[in-house]
């Protein structure tokens, strides 16, 4: 059993969310990663790709009030820590993929796509063709692409990736620096816009890079 697994079976599922929260604490502000996005359209829908257990959503609709946000994960134990504040602004869905939700979903498009701490998870091989299945999904329409992930080379990195490994047990998990993930959206989406937020000088080492998708 993976140490994680272990860990959310010990303190059951009313205190492993407090657990998890004080243990990603040490890796990344998650007030910094919400503050230091753009502006969003009001009322915007947004799908959160890899979603997790809800805590990011959380402090999402905090800050954006009329939005509301379909979670997607292949997992299926998501939206956990989802408040009630905010729960009946969010359609969880877990066990499906990216392809797969493109696929039979008929629900409204996204103006906003976010992926959050997701594209280390995928071996380096596969990226390429998850970027695929998004362009396959938004199609020419103008979405904002929010990634939010882990600059390679700095303590608290080597860290997280040590973490992932022995804790999450995941193996095939690769550290993505921002120059790569501009190079893989860009393959995908030629004319796609990208500037960086302030996260990466405010809460090192990790980064959000917006990228306007547009043809």
């Amino acid at each position: 059993m993976k140490l994680g697994s272990l860990a959310r079976k010990l303190l059951g599922e009313r205190f492993f969310p407090r657990a998890g929260r004080a243990y990603r604490s040490v890796f990344v502000d998650l007030r910094k990663v919400i503050a230091t996005l753009p502006a969003l359209p009001d009322g915007c829908h947004i799908l959160d790709i890899g979603g997790g257990d809800g805590d990011v959503i959380n402090l999402l609709l905090a800050r954006f009030a009329s939005a509301r946000v379909t979670m997607i994960d292949l997992a299926t134990n998501i939206g956990g820590s989802l408040s009630t504040t905010v729960a009946d602004r969010v359609r969880v869905l877990p066990g499906l993929s990216l392809a797969a939700y493109a696929q039979q979903d008929a629900g409204p498009r996204p103006g906003a796509v976010i992926i959050s701490d997701v594209i280390h998870h995928i071996p380096p091989a596969a990226r390429p063709a998850f970027f695929g299945d998004l362009r396959n999904f938004v199609g020419d329409a103008p979405v904002k692409l929010i990634v939010k992930d882990v600059e390679p080379g700095h303590p608290l990195a080597w860290l997280g990736y040590m973490s992932d490994r022995l804790i999450s047990g995941d193996p095939n998990v690769s550290l993505v620096s921002r120059e790569e993930v501009s190079r893989l959206v860009r393959a995908t989406f030629p004319k796609a816009a990208v500037r960086e937020t302030a996260l990466h000088q405010v809460n090192p080492p990790n980064y959000s890079l917006v990228f306007d998708l547009a043809g």
